[in-house]
C-alpha cells in the first residue's frame, strides 16, 4: 500500500502469502482437476457480470477493469479449460480455430500495452519500444510454425512459439513495466517470479514430455488470472496493519536501474529479429 509513510512490509508479506496460496492451488487444479477449475472460473464470471450489471453506475477505470477481468477469466483461462474438456477428436477439429484464437488474444495483449501510461517516465516511454520488439520476436516465432501455436497433451495447455530468451526478456521488460506509477505493483509483485515457477512445476507435472518453454503460456495464464482475481477480490488480513514501512524510490531512481535493462533487451531482441529474418528466407516459410 503506497501512502505517505512508504509500503505496509506487513500488508506486503500477507498479499505475497495469499499470492503464492492462490497460485498453487489454481495450477494443481490446472494440472490435475481441470473441470473443478472450470466449474469454479464460470461461477465466479457470472457472480462479477451480475455485480457489474446490477451497479447503478460505473466509471471508466471500473468498466475497463470488468472487461479486463472477463478477457483473462472466462475468455482467457475459462477458453483453455473448455478446449481441454473436449473430445480428442474435437479438439483436432478446431485445433487450427484455437490457434488463432489464442495467436491473437496474445499478440492483442502484448500490443496494447505499448498504448500503456508512461508515468511522465523514460522508462515508461521506452517500454512502449521493448513491447514492439517483443511484439515482432514473437510474431516470427508463430510464423515459423504457421501460426498453429497451440496443441494439447494430456490435458495440458501447450504454447510452442515462445522461446526460453524470449520469456526472459518479457520478464524483463515486464517487471519494469510494472514498478512504473501507474501500476498497482504491489498486487502484481510476484507476477514475473510465480510465471517462470509455475512454468517449471508444470513442466515436472506433466513428466517433461515436451520442452520447459512450451509451459510458459499456460503458466501466464493461471498466473496473471489468479493475480487479477485477487486485486478484484482481495483477500484481506484478519488482524490491524500497522507497519513497519519502508520508503519507494524516487522515479528518477527506478529509471536509472531499469532502462539499462531495457536497452539490453531492445538490443537483444533485435539481434533475434535479424536472425529470424535470415531464417526465414533461407526456409521460406
Amino acid at each position: 500500500m503506497n501512502d505517505e509513510m512508504g509500503v505496509d512490509l506487513t500488508l506486503l508479506l500477507w498479499n505475497s502469502g495469499v499470492a503464492i496460496l492462490a497460485v498453487s492451488i489454481v495450477c494443481y487444479l490446472a494440472s490435475f482437476h481441470q473441470t473443478i477449475l472450470l466449474i469454479f472460473v464460470m461461477a465466479l464470471s457470472l457472480v462479477a457480470g451480475f455485480q457489474f450489471t446490477s451497479a447503478s453506475s460505473h466509471n471508466p477505470i471500473q468498466t475497463m477493469g470488468f472487461i479486463k477481468f472477463i478477457l483473462l477469466l472466462p475468455l482467457g483461462l475459462g477458453a483453455v479449460l473448455v478446449f481441454i474438456s473436449l473430445t480428442e477428436v474435437t479438439q483436432q477439429r478446431f485445433q487450427l480455430w484455437f490457434s488463432h484464437y489464442i495467436n491473437f488474444a496474445v499478440l492483442t495483449n502484448i500490443f496494447v500495452m505499448v498504448f500503456a501510461p508512461s508515468g511522465d517516465t523514460f522508462r515508461g516511454h521506452l517500454s512502449r519500444l521493448v513491447c514492439l520488439t517483443l511484439f515482432l520476436w514473437l510474431l516470427q516465432e508463430m510464423r515459423k510454425v504457421r501460426f498453429q501455436t497451440t496443441q494439447f497433451d494430456h490435458k495440458f495447455f501447450i504454447f510452442r512459439s515462445s522461446p526460453l530468451r524470449w520469456i526472459y526478456c518479457h520478464a524483463a521488460y515486464r517487471i519494469a513495466l510494472l514498478s512504473l506509477p501507474s501500476f498497482d505493483s504491489i498486487q502484481y509483485l510476484l507476477l514475473e517470479p510465480l510465471s517462470l515457477i509455475v512454468m517449471a512445476i508444470l513442466y515436472r507435472f506433466h513428466k517433461k514430455r515436451n520442452e520447459i518453454h512450451f509451459y510458459f503460456g499456460y503458466a501466464d495464464t493461471i498466473v496473471v488470472t489468479t493475480l487479477t482475481v485477487l486485486t478484484r477480490y482481495p483477500i484481506l488480513p484478519p488482524f490491524k496493519i500497522n507497519g513497519p514501512y519502508y520508503t519507494n524510490l524516487p522515479q528518477n531512481q527506478w529509471d536509472m536501474l531499469f532502462i539499462p535493462i531495457q536497452l539490453i533487451v531492445i538490443v537483444f531482441g533485435i539481434k533475434e529479429i535479424f536472425k529470424n529474418i535470415k531464417l526465414l528466407r533461407i526456409t521460406k516459410f
